[in-house]
C-alpha cells in the first residue's frame, strides 16, 4: 500500500520532460468522514486545497494529468458521545498526490474534460484526535483511492486558465479504532492557472 504514493510521485516527476502545461490550482475541499458501523465526525468542514501539476502525453481526444500538493482532511461532530453533546471538529494535514486520465472535447480554445484516476493522500504529522473521549481512534499514516474530475479550461495564447470539480472515492480507510472505520468523503472545487510549454 505504501508504494502506491511513491509509484505515483515518480511518475509525475519522470514526465515533466514530456509536459505540455504546468499549472496551479487553488481551491476548496468539503470534506467528512462516513463510519462503516455508526457515523462519526459526518459533518462537512471547509478548507483550502492547493496543489501544483502538470498536463502531458495530450492526443486529439485525451491526455493525463497528475498534481501534487496539500490537503486537509477530517469532519464535524454534532452529536451526543455517552450522552454529552458534542460540536467538535477534527482534521488532519495531508499531502496529496493523483494522476487522472482525461478524455476531452476541444471547441476553438475551448476544451471540456472528465477525467478519472488514483490517488493517495500521506499524514502530515499526527494522526491522533484532538480530544481523549476519542482515544482508540486514529487517522490512518497513507489512505487511497479513485478521483473522478470534470472541468473546462480556455486557453489565451498560452495561458491557460480552468475550473475543475472532483471527488475522492475511497478504497481505503481513512480512520481506524477497535468500534468502526470510517473513510473520507471529499468533493472539491478549484481554479487553475497553467502555462504552456509545447
Amino acid at each position: 500500500m505504501k508504494r502506491i504514493p511513491l509509484i505515483l510521485l515518480c511518475s509525475m516527476f519522470m514526465r515533466t520532460a514530456y509536459s505540455q502545461v504546468i499549472k496551479i490550482d487553488n481551491g476548496i475541499a468539503i470534506n467528512s468522514l462516513k463510519g462503516d458501523k455508526f457515523d462519526l465526525f459526518s459533518g462537512k468542514v471547509a478548507s483550502y486545497s492547493g496543489l501544483v501539476g502538470l498536463e502531458y502525453f495530450e492526443r486529439k481526444w485525451f491526455y493525463l494529468s497528475s498534481e501534487i500538493g496539500y490537503l486537509k482532511l477530517g469532519g464535524k461532530e454534532n452529536g451526543t458521545v455517552d450522552g454529552v453533546s458534542t460540536r467538535d471538529e477534527q482534521t488532519w494535514n495531508y499531502g496529496h498526490i493523483n494522476t487522472s486520465f482525461r478524455a476531452r472535447v476541444v471547441n476553438r480554445k475551448t476544451e471540456f474534460y472528465l477525467g478519472a484516476g488514483p490517488y493517495a493522500n500521506l499524514l502530515l504529522g499526527s494522526g491522533a484526535f484532538d480530544k481523549a473521549q476519542y482515544d482508540g481512534y486514529s487517522a490512518e499514516r497513507v489512505n487511497w483511492g479513485l478521483k473522478g474530475e470534470l472541468g473546462i479550461t480556455q486557453d489565451i495564447n498560452r495561458i491557460r486558465i480552468g475550473l475543475n470539480g472532483s471527488y475522492l472515492i475511497p478504497l481505503s480507510a481513512t480512520v481506524k479504532s477497535q468500534y468502526t472505520t470510517m473513510h473520507l468523503r471529499s468533493p472539491a472545487f478549484y481554479v487553475s492557472l497553467g502555462y504552456r510549454l509545447k
